[in-house]
């Protein structure tokens, strides 16, 4: 039996309202022939994003809107809007809101690409190591919900240590470097709250040692529809 693909689309928030605003735009337009949920956690913005989130929650761009009095950062953040998912979800995708997506196909190629395990747009390809980005992060619900986000890592390292956990139990963890076709990613529009981020000053070899001597599979180009 065929397994519908079901997926939860996890974004995190803080300021930067016309970013915001390209980013669900653009996925509500381009995302079609998926069965997916939209799902905005809110890091404490400033005013005006608090009052149009609201607005774009009524228009139907988001599915179910959490507005926090704090900043969670990413880990924590995510770790609530995965406990906001649809039952029934079998994927999440971890979705950055300074983003735009380009192409109608770019759910599809990642899902039907994706190998049990996780699959994204984006790769570092070094310092310390070669691991896939979190700004586009397709995982297993299952496997996101057995690991979580470390929140004692709140910024980038989170992420790293997710995939090295997955791949580790001998998963897929595949990244595409090059995806632009599909989707845009600005980068760094939410200001630099992060630089207090807990978990951030690390040792490279501590790092290198959760990949436990195994390695990400990086695919050049993203794959045609």
């Amino acid at each position: 039996m065929t397994t519908i693909l079901k997926v939860s689309i996890l974004v995190l928030t803080f300021n930067a309202i016309g970013y915001v605003y390209k980013t669900l735009d653009s996925l509500q337009r381009l995302t079609p022939d998926i069965d997916y949920e939209v799902i905005v956690v809110d890091n404490n913005s400033r005013l005006g994003l608090k009052l149009c989130l609201p607005l774009m929650l009524k228009r139907g761009w988001i599915d179910k809107l959490c507005l926090l009095n704090y900043n969670s950062l990413f880990a924590e953040g995510n770790n609530i809007a995965s406990r906001l998912a649809r039952p029934d979800a079998t994927h999440f995708l971890l979705l950055n809101s300074d983003v735009e997506i380009r192409d109608p196909h770019w759910l599809k190629v990642l899902l039907n690409s994706h190998q049990e395990g996780i699959t994204s747009y984006g790769v570092v390809p070094s310092n310390p190591i070669a691991r896939v980005d979190g700004y586009c992060f397709l995982i297993d619900k299952p496997l996101y919900q057995k690991h979580l986000l470390d929140e004692a890592h709140q910024w980038w390292w989170a992420i790293t240590k997710l995939q090295a956990k997955v791949l580790t139990e001998g998963y897929s963890v595949k990244g595409y470097a090059e995806h632009e076709q599909y989707l845009h990613h600005f980068g760094g529009k939410s200001g630099k709250g992060f630089k207090k981020a807990r978990g951030m000053d690390i040792n490279p070899n501590e790092v290198i040692g959760w990949f436990n001597n195994k390695s990400i599979e990086i695919v050049d180009v993203a794959p045609q529809p």
